[in-house]
């Protein structure tokens, strides 16, 4: 009973936590643009809570364990923004079950077949990654002039809820597939897949492809280093402490994703854009 009880209290936690992070992001892009929008939602999130779940419900060397598988797992989803990205005129009902076929068998395959060394995990993640990331710069995307809007209230929390049973789903996921497949689906676009749709539906479509260069480029400087951050900081510091600790660590890469978010080219990122 008191399992049940505690995994119970890490699905709430998971679905507050992705609720709260997609209701933002979202809020930030009809205020802000896809700039603060991008970097909010390509930090660590979803991973992260579904680590700590993993370390609260089974113990901190499962939660290690999963890091094995993490960060290849990570640059499946790259591949997920890729093909959403690339397709022109598409609409949303197409692209994202597109991209969501190219991202699951993929991971299947990392948690089939995956190496179970963490250092190999690491060195193959980040040239593929970075890969993805140099094909979706020469991806020419639209620059939407929009006006800023406030969402109302219960916009808000209704996008909220959606992404919080999308990271919820994945954490249920992630604990019944055990610690070494549950690292590859804890890296499961949940924020991502969330936070495009409802961009899509209250932006468009070229906002929404846009928004994928800045994942991208968040992404890659702090969520697979937060996963080597854990490997070592868990066993040493617990669950807790080794969560706070680890996003400490990647404090500086977060702030040089900011910088590289928020160049001078109105407040969007870098990627490349052409007028309307």
């Amino acid at each position: 009973m008191l399992i049940s009880d505690a995994l119970l209290l890490r699905l709430v936690a998971s679905f507050v936590a992705g609720a709260v992070v997609v209701a933002f992001v979202t809020a930030l892009a009809d205020i802000y643009g896809e700039g603060p929008a991008g970097f909010i939602g390509g930090v660590p999130t979803a991973g992260a809570v579904s680590l700590l779940s993993i370390g609260l419900t089974q113990s901190t060397s499962a939660a290690v364990e999963a890091t094995t598988l993490f960060p290849l797992g990570f640059s499946s989803t790259f591949a997920f923004l890729l093909l959403y990205a690339i397709p022109r005129g598409l609409r949303f009902r197409v692209r994202m079950p597109l991209a969501l076929g190219v991202w699951l068998p993929t991971s299947v395959a990392v948690a089939l077949w995956g190496p179970d060394d963490f250092a190999l995990s690491v060195g193959a993640s980040l040239p593929l990654a970075l890969g993805v990331l140099l094909i979706r710069r020469r991806i020419v995307t639209s620059r939407v002039m929009l006006t800023p809007t406030k969402p109302s209230a219960m916009l808000t929390v209704l996008r909220g809820v959606l992404g919080g049973l999308v990271v919820m789903a994945v954490v249920i996921l992630s604990e019944v597939s055990g610690p070494l497949v549950g690292g590859v689906f804890a890296a499961a676009p949940a924020i991502w897949s969330s936070s495009l749709y409802v961009t899509s539906r209250s932006r468009g479509m070229e906002f929404s492809r846009s928004l994928t260069w800045n994942f991208m480029q968040a992404g890659i400087l702090t969520v697979i280093p937060y996963s080597v951050a854990v490997r070592y900081l868990f066993p040493a510091f617990g669950i807790w402490l080794g969560t706070l600790l680890s996003y400490i660590a990647i404090s500086p890469l977060a702030y040089l994703a900011w910088r590289l978010t928020f160049r001078k080219n109105g407040g969007a990122g870098i990627a490349p854009t052409e007028g309307v």
